[in-house]
């Protein structure tokens, strides 16, 4: 089994449709959803699927053909070492601890594998280290 995590981008006309529904019966995968964001100019959907790499191609053919913006999640946030002071703004301010203090040299690292793409990060690091993807 493979789990991969995706930023889901749609239209207004698409937010009534059952997309997750179709992504356990049509198949087969295990979700979870991160997080989801719906407003009248559409909606935005973190979402980590679970299941072969072929289930997975084939629900990622769905939503393309169905008009759905696809982003892969680990393209969506990076950290820029150059510009990182490790002030540790970021560590408070993550609500799924996606990074940690390397003791001893006390540089802070990304676990981008646990991002959920909230941007939070982005708004609290004050040299613009954290950048959108």
């Amino acid at each position: 089994m493979s789990v991969s995590r995706y930023m889901l981008y749609f239209s207004p006309d698409l937010i009534n449709e059952p997309i997750t529904y179709r992504m356990v019966k049509d198949f087969d995968l295990m979700i979870n959803i991160l997080r989801a964001e719906i407003d009248d100019t559409g909606g935005r959907l973190i979402i980590s699927f679970e299941g072969s790499p072929s289930q997975i191609k084939s629900a990622l053919k769905y939503l393309t053909d169905n008009k759905v913006q696809i982003q892969e999640l680990n393209e969506y946030v990076r950290k820029d070492a150059e510009k990182c002071t490790d002030c540790g703004a970021c560590i408070s301010i993550c609500p799924v601890s996606a990074f940690v203090v390397e003791k001893p040299s006390w540089k802070i690292v990304f676990l981008s594998d646990k991002c959920i793409a909230c941007g939070m990060c982005m708004d609290a690091c004050p040299t613009g280290a954290m950048k959108q993807g």
